[in-house]
């Protein structure tokens, strides 16, 4: 928004270090390197803009960083592990059909990692066997291309015997 006593054209100052105005400068890459050129190149500019508000900030964090040790993260983010526990809910499988278009459906499984079921494989074993496309969609949810629902509870009770007829 601009100023009631605005003059124009607007004279503005780019940042040497990442080429933005000073006020775009806290958001980039490189905030200290920016803080440091506005300082020496224009200090009447540097105390107007709240480039120095993040400039303190920035200096207590590099403080409390440099004190704490630093953890590196892996590849791979940080995704936690389910634990044991976390899949001992209620062991029940939830098979539905799902409506894709006007004559296609799909068939979605959900409970099959409480029986310690790898999805993966299982989606596979899905694919192959009833010769339609399966894919792991979700932590606990294998999908297979079809309506499959009345053949897959027989094959899900022949296949893994772990799984209770019950809990179907």
């Amino acid at each position: 928004m601009a100023a009631a006593d605005a003059m124009y054209p607007l004279k503005v100052i780019y940042c040497g270090v990442c080429t933005m105005p000073c006020e775009y400068c806290e958001h980039g890459p490189d905030t200290e390197k920016c803080r440091d050129w506005w300082e020496k190149h224009h200090p009447e500019e540097f105390s107007e803009h709240c480039l120095t508000q993040v400039a303190g900030q920035l200096k207590d964090s590099s403080v409390s960083e440099d004190s704490s040790t630093k953890k590196k993260q892996t590849r791979g983010g940080k995704a936690l592990k389910k634990s044991k526990k976390e899949m001992e809910g209620p062991k029940k499988i939830n098979i539905s059909r799902v409506a894709r278009n006007k004559r296609k459906w799909m068939t979605v499984i959900c409970g099959l990692r409480t029986y310690e079921i790898d999805l993966k494989k299982a989606s596979k074993v899905f694919a192959s066997h009833f010769s339609c496309g399966s894919s792991v969609t979700g932590e606990d949810e294998v999908v297979i291309q079809g309506d499959v629902t009345e053949d897959l509870v027989d094959f899900l009770l022949e296949k893994y015997p772990q799984v209770v007829p019950d809990q179907l």
